[in-house]
């Protein structure tokens, strides 16, 4: 089964002490992927930060799109054209979700990933399967 982290897992995995349940549900997986769009949430989340942690938050954020560069699902037309049909079936059943989480789920459903979150019901309205890793 792929994985694919949504952008919270992988902000955590920035603090000094990760936890201990997510570090050894990482350990264990063999096939992981991250969404582009993670990419930019957290881009953006750095150009937000204080100064005083600015430089620390470049260099994790520097490492972690080396660590996960083979395996960063980019947007290419074909999800694009998923995610424009997820967006039409949440219309139709008269739910939302966010911009970046739509992009997320759109590419997992696309390539039959699985999204890793702790927002497990922000992707919900999508059908796409997940799972939190720090439940139970």
């Amino acid at each position: 089964m792929s994985i694919l982290l949504d952008t919270d897992l992988l902000s955590l995995l920035e603090r000094k002490r990760i936890p201990g349940k997510l570090a050894t549900w990482m350990n264990g997986q063999t096939d992981v992927v991250i969404s582009v769009v993670s990419l930019a949430e957290l881009e953006f989340g750095l150009q937000q930060s204080p100064a005083g942690h600015r430089a620390a938050l470049a260099e994790w954020l520097s490492d972690t799109r080396r660590r996960f560069a083979p395996v960063t699902e980019q947007l290419s037309e074909p999800i694009l054209v998923r995610w424009k049909r997820l967006l039409a079936d949440l219309k139709r059943n008269n739910r939302t979700m966010t911009c970046e989480d739509s992009l997320i789920a759109a590419t997992a459903l696309y390539w039959g990933h699985t999204v890793a979150t702790r927002n497990t019901r922000h992707f919900q309205p999508a059908g796409v399967p997940v799972i939190d890793p720090l439940a139970a």
